[in-house]
């Protein structure tokens, strides 16, 4: 066994055999799921993607999306080239686990479920979006913890970070805002001309900062994939967590007369950037990369600077 130095406490132990028959089948049902989304695309024709839901954003080839999550999959595997796995909830009940891990699935499933039924029932979207977000991604799943914890240690999914994994993230993550963001995979800027006032675009950019940037990030790959993580290995705990992050985004980009094609689409763009995302917190356990990215998605700003 690697040693992981500070980390050996945290190292990767091993698993019941029946946890590893539960993992194989969730990495190879989320693996046919994308095969069938891209592939399904590609045979199609349907290879102009959006990744946002705002609908005056200019589509851009798929291939796009999928080349710099693929560059920074492999950066983040060379830098730096040997890197323990550590699990942060290594000592936690597997149990207790378990019964976690259940209410934090029912909330993601919860979350697009009841943003389409508010919209169905003629509630603006705007209006009840961010709030349900905070109650199902935060507000229910500390609950839970604390409610299952009982007389348990808290299960911290975050460790103490060493000046590698610090650092290292660096290079992915500036990678990717360069060339996703900012370089020729980007996708087309946004349209500026029908913002609102800069007080009201600097209040919206705020909030989607803390409700998407950080709370995203915290919930699918902090809460979900860190506990998946510890019961059935990564790339299952991976895979299962970004199909869960391609499935929050149902209530945004999925149209009535276009199911299939969008379905698809949220597979194999936003599935694919949650992979990267995981993969991200995965290895180097910093929390801070995979939020980075994810803001500079969001950030009108960056639109602004491209204009």
């Amino acid at each position: 066994m690697l040693s992981a130095g500070p980390y050996d406490h945290l190292v990767v132990a091993t698993r019941p055999e029946g946890n590893y028959r539960v993992g194989r089948g969730l990495l190879t049902a989320a693996g046919l799921l994308f095969v069938i989304a891209i592939g399904g695309l590609a045979l199609t024709g349907h290879t102009l993607v959006r990744f946002s839901s705002d609908e005056a954003a200019g589509p851009y080839p798929l291939w796009m999306p999928l080349a710099s999550t693929l560059i920074v999959l492999l950066l983040t595997r060379l830098v730096p080239p040997h890197l323990p796995a550590i699990d942060p909830l290594a000592g936690i009940d597997q149990r207790r686990l378990i019964r976690e891990v259940w209410v934090l699935v029912g909330a993601a499933l919860a979350f697009p479920a009841l943003i389409v039924t508010a919209t169905a029932a003629g509630v603006p979207r705007d209006a009840v979006y961010s709030s349900i977000k905070v109650l199902m991604f935060l507000v229910i799943p500390l609950l839970a913890f604390r409610m299952l914890r009982g007389d348990g240690p808290k299960a911290r999914w975050r460790t103490r970070l060493d000046r590698t994994r610090i650092l290292a993230p660096i290079v992915p993550v500036v990678a990717w805002i360069a060339l996703a963001r900012l370089g020729p995979l980007a996708p087309p800027a946004s349209a500026l001309s029908g913002l609102p006032d800069p007080v009201t675009v600097a209040v919206a950019s705020l909030i989607t900062l803390l409700t998407a940037g950080v709370l995203e990030e915290v919930f699918y790959r902090g809460f979900v994939q860190t506990r998946l993580e510890s019961l059935v290995g990564r790339w299952p705990a991976i895979a299962t967590a970004s199909v869960l992050f391609a499935a929050m985004h149902i209530a945004s980009h999925v149209h009535a007369t276009t199911v299939a094609v969008d379905l698809a689409t949220i597979v194999a763009v936003q599935g694919t950037f949650g992979v990267m995302q995981g993969y991200l917190w995965s290895r180097y356990r910093n929390i801070w990369a995979p939020i980075a990215i994810h803001i500079a998605v969001n950030l009108i700003y960056l639109d602004m600077l491209i204009s």
